[in-house]
């Protein structure tokens, strides 16, 4: 399975042919939120909308930055994971949106408790080679939750789970200046960076391999 994982769109939409063609290209599509900039149902629709068309494989969280109409844009449209699964061939997709608390007052935040809640939902799939969490915020200590000023930022919720259900793959975002890849025992974590500059491209066959753009 290729996969196009993407994530901090903040509503930019200019993306070039040959983004265009990785996503039609691709198997699956996954955005880590911040699908828009404090927008709506509306231009979340729209976003998605142009997408879809593109490939309609697709699933996603919202981010911190993301209204509630956009939680609802998503679930209309058939691809929101925020607290929930999906199995895609052997591959179990696990989703939460929104972030932890910031000091901006966001649209989606949540108490780690919160968070926590939502987490502990989550069960290992028998029938699935892959297990995958889309988590719009980071683990904390990571190399992929610090800001310029080096303070950790992520969410030890989040850390939490992967340290306890060691999925194989993490996807995120939410703190732009981190963007990279680390690892939580067997655990990958990537956090692509703002889309459309930054990407990444994932291949899944007996092993995970994976390149940052």
């Amino acid at each position: 399975m290729k996969i196009f994982a993407i994530t901090d769109i903040h509503g930019r939409r200019n993306f070039n042919k040959e983004i265009t063609q990785i996503i039609t290209d691709s198997d699956l599509v996954i955005i880590a939120g911040d699908i828009t900039d404090f927008g709506d149902k509306k231009e979340a629709n729209e976003i998605l909308e142009e997408m879809l068309v593109l490939n309609e494989n697709i699933v996603a969280v919202p981010g911190n930055c993301d209204t509630p109409g956009v939680n609802e844009a998503l679930t209309a449209l058939g691809i929101n994971l925020h607290g929930a699964m999906k199995r895609i061939n052997d591959v179990a997709i696990y989703g939460l949106g929104g972030s932890n608390e910031s000091p901006f007052n966001t649209p989606q935040e949540y108490r780690d408790s919160e968070i926590e809640t939502i987490l502990r939902q989550f069960r290992r799939d028998e029938n699935a080679h892959f297990h995958i969490i889309i988590s719009h915020p980071p683990p904390l200590r990571t190399k992929v939750d610090k800001v310029f000023l080096g303070h950790h930022v992520g969410s030890m919720a989040v850390r939490g789970i992967i340290e306890r259900f060691q999925p194989d793959l993490v996807i995120c975002g939410h703190i732009h200046e981190a963007r990279g890849v680390d690892k939580i025992g067997k655990t990958i974590v990537i956090n692509p960076g703002p889309f459309p500059k930054h990407y990444a491209i994932i291949d899944l066959n007996e092993d995970i391999a994976y390149t940052l753009y």
